[in-house]
């Protein structure tokens, strides 16, 4: 009986053990996922974004991020976006209307002379003179739906959306600012239906 018995008594203690060991990553994987949802439910609404791409843009003081919806007005800061006041609208800003814009080009500012205007055809953002002639080009990775000269000149910002699936509104929005004397692109912020209107005050 001994004999017999020390098999069972075995394959019972594996059972345990692996049950334990199932019950424990269950758990851990459950937790994981109620700690990233409430990550994610933070992060949209309170905005947080850690990464410090931003600290290389000297006029990141000067860049607001607008929130229609609320009204409130939100500046850059190392844990994210922080609400700084409460606004109507954002200050209205002139389009340039050059000749040879056609139905490629989404949007288009001016900066001194300078003229920056996105073509979705060709997924770039160009610079160049009033008349069309380029300059100089830069790639971006998903739709621009926004481009700003900073007040010095010296930055260009670019809105971008990537629109991933089927599901309406299933956006994720990116906020870049081109360092315009060498070409940098750095990330001031990012996130899943982040949508603002975003501008450069004075």
């Amino acid at each position: 009986m001994c004999w017999r018995g020390r098999p069972v008594y075995r394959r019972r203690q594996i059972g345990k053990i692996l049950s334990t060991v199932v019950l424990v990553l269950g758990v851990l994987f459950f937790v994981l996922i109620v700690d990233g949802l409430a990550f994610l439910g933070m992060k949209y609404v309170f905005h947080l974004d850690f990464t410090q791409d931003y600290r290389q843009v000297d006029e990141i003081g000067q860049l607001r991020f607008w929130d229609g919806w609320s009204g409130k007005v939100y500046i850059r800061y190392p844990f994210g976006l922080r609400p700084i006041e409460k606004r109507e609208d954002v200050p209205k800003q002139e389009k340039p209307a050059p000749f040879w814009l056609d139905t490629t080009i989404y949007d288009v500012a001016d900066s001194g002379g300078l003229v920056a205007w996105y073509d979705w055809r060709e997924s770039k953002i160009f610079l160049g003179s009033a008349d069309g002639e380029v300059s100089e080009s830069f790639d971006v990775a998903y739709d621009a739906k926004k481009l700003a000269f900073s007040p010095d000149g010296r930055y260009l910002l670019v809105y971008e959306i990537d629109y991933r699936g089927e599901i309406t509104d299933d956006e994720y929005c990116y906020y870049r600012v081109i360092a315009l004397e060498d070409g940098t692109q750095y990330t001031v912020y990012a996130g899943y239906r982040e949508w603002f209107r975003v501008y450069w005050a004075e």
